[in-house]
């Protein structure tokens, strides 16, 4: 006997609204089987242990961060800037169901950092091919510029004022177009 090909995704989709909700602490076997409505069997058939099922929601994550910044990637100029493009949208779309859910995924990778593997090795392979010019460090530099809004955003740190928000975001990507075009650093003028 087969199983549906949709309980799979079911799953997921409950466990995800369990750990966007309570966090990943409160993601049980039998709290998933009332959310999603399947057998505990049902469940473990797919994930047999809890750490299957925190991968699997991890996975399903990258394949929908994956689709997003495909989504946001620009076509107007060269591959690297234009994936960069596409990261920055992607890192700082608002988006309060993905940071509730990426909290409270944070105290499970505290548990067992192994979790954190394939973030990794996605970094590894974005960076390791890098030579690290001038340009290089400048794109990075944007990089870590839309991660650190990120990061503030997500444990609610500050937020900057709507308008404010926005100018930085655009100026990431200008300066990512710009250095990304190998042109030197502009003065960035003040706005009035």
């Amino acid at each position: 006997m087969t199983r549906p090909p949709l309980a799979r995704e079911k799953i997921l989709a409950a466990a995800r609204q369990i750990v966007e909700r309570d966090g990943a602490g409160a993601l049980t076997f039998d709290e998933l089987v009332r959310e999603s409505g399947i057998t505990r069997g049902g469940i473990t058939y797919h994930f047999p242990t809890k750490e299957d099922l925190l991968r699997g929601l991890l996975e399903a994550d990258f394949r929908k961060w994956d689709a997003s910044e495909a989504a946001l990637t620009p076509t107007d100029c060269d591959p690297e800037t234009a994936r960069l493009l596409g990261f920055i949208r992607t890192l700082t779309a608002q988006d309060e169901s993905h940071r509730r859910f990426l909290c409270g995924m944070l105290s499970a990778a505290t548990l067992d950092p192994s979790l954190m593997d394939p973030c990794r090795q996605e970094l590894r392979d974005r960076l390791g091919r890098k030579q690290w010019t001038d340009r290089d460090l400048r794109l990075h530099l944007v990089h870590l510029a839309a991660e650190g809004l990120m990061w503030q955003e997500l444990f609610q740190m500050y937020s900057m004022p709507g308008p404010a928000r926005a100018r930085l975001v655009a100026l990431m990507e200008e300066l990512a177009r710009q250095w990304g075009a190998g042109q030197a650093p502009k003065k960035i003028a003040k706005e009035a």
